[in-house]
């Protein structure tokens, strides 16, 4: 073994370099030499995923993370612990286990991701100045007092998900954990009350219908915001429930169903001014002949916005002509899904006018739904179609400096 350079390099190197490989492959290293033996152990994130589905190997990935889980029980705990399950054979009793694994050895991040819906029902006691920084829960049932407990036991979390939780309906995050700096949840079908107040909550995000109550008070910090579903129609036409956080709002995200774009084409929108808004990111969802010209409000409303991205858009919209309002701070535009159609082009354009100051478009040509919906020849045709359109635009409108992503 005397050419063996890399069992000499330091534990934490070889350590990293098995943190990179799957926890099988991980393990069968222990083989290789007495060096070698336990160091699998002490991988910094521990990641166990497993996908199976076929009748002769149930309950074979709850029984391997046990197993894994297990050996990682050593002084030397790892810092990360994700579990990607997507089987029957996981039970409540499991998801308790794993959840008391994590909080035996202190890790700093938790993800559970279960695709099957099962339930945390265990407050485990938990140790005083636990060090979890990040949890995230996907398709975990969990009550907003159980959720509640462990995160106001947490005193040094800074990311908290929850995602498609079903028994998730009231939720109160006040003034704990302290450092709490980034709140998402989405695709909790039955959430009807949220109240948070946290001093250093920079990033909030909320994803799905419309609840009966949004608080947010005393986050003063708060400068990114994140909504999708029915709950964007609050911007419009319930806007006094973000009164208390729109004018430091910097950054906004906004997720538009097919369903909300035509309520605004009934009401046309009227949005509170956005008045430190910097950039904005529309991630639009709309099908044939619907017009986008609705989401020029949102230009209109944010006196200093510098970034305008619009994403994930269909081909042949019918779009009215924008009236126009001059925008002197728009600075950079990225488009993703550009066709090169002629509602695409006269979208375009629309958006060149009002932005007068604009140093930056970029045109994202490569719509990958397209793709898997078309045969080969015809993409390429398409593609084809929508570069020259875009360099077209590029010349008619000098002065800016366009990326024409191919």
């Amino acid at each position: 073994m005397d050419n063996d350079r890399i069992s000499q390099l330091p534990d934490e190197i070889l350590t990293n370099i098995l943190y990179l490989l799957p926890v099988k492959e991980a393990a069968r290293t222990s083989v290789l030499s007495r060096r070698w033996k336990n160091l699998w152990t002490y991988v910094p994130s521990l990641i166990i995923k497993d996908y199976m589905s076929s009748p002769e190997i149930e309950l074979r990935p709850v029984r391997k993370c046990r197993f894994i889980l297990d050996v990682f029980r050593t002084d030397n705990p790892s810092q990360e612990l994700t579990i990607l399950l997507d089987y029957d054979g996981t039970t409540s009793r499991d998801v308790n286990e794993w959840i008391n694994f994590a909080m035996e050895n202190w890790v700093k991040m938790l993800d559970l991701n279960l695709e099957q819906y099962y339930t945390i029902e265990i407050k485990f006691p938990v140790m005083k100045d636990f060090p979890l920084t990040k949890l995230f829960l996907t398709e975990v049932n969990v009550i907003g007092e159980v959720l509640e407990h462990y995160v106001s036991n947490c005193p040094y979390l800074e990311e908290l998900y929850v995602s498609s939780s079903k028994s998730l309906v009231n939720l109160r995050l006040v003034d704990q954990p302290p450092k709490l700096s980034s709140f998402q949840v989405a695709h909790c079908s039955n959430l009807e009350n949220v109240e948070i107040s946290a001093p250093n909550l920079v990033s909030f995000g909320y994803v799905g219908p419309k609840i009966k109550n949004m608080t947010l008070k005393h986050v003063p910090l708060l400068s990114k915001v994140a909504f999708g579903g029915k709950y964007c129609e609050s911007i419009e036409f319930d806007s006094d429930q973000h009164a208390s956080y729109l004018s430091q709002i910097k950054k906004l995200v906004l997720y538009f169903t097919k369903e909300v774009v035509d309520r605004t084409l009934l009401f046309p929108y009227k949005l509170p001014v956005f008045c430190n808004l910097k950039k904005v990111v529309l991630k639009v969802y709309t099908y044939l002949g619907q017009s986008l010209l609705p989401l020029i409000a949102v230009i209109i409303a944010s006196p200093l916005l510098k970034k305008f991205s619009l994403e994930k858009l269909v081909e042949n919209y019918n779009i009215w002509k924008a009236s126009k309002h001059p925008h002197q701070c728009l600075k950079k535009i990225k488009w993703v899904g550009f066709d090169g159609s002629g509602s695409h082009v006269d979208f375009a354009k629309d958006l060149l006018d009002i932005a007068v100051s604009l140093k930056t478009f970029i045109i994202d040509t490569v719509y990958p739904n397209i793709a898997l919906s078309e045969d080969y020849a015809e993409f390429v045709k398409r593609w084809q179609i929508a570069v020259v359109a875009a360099c077209k635009i590029a010349k008619l409108h000098p002065g800016i400096n366009y990326l024409i992503d191919c």
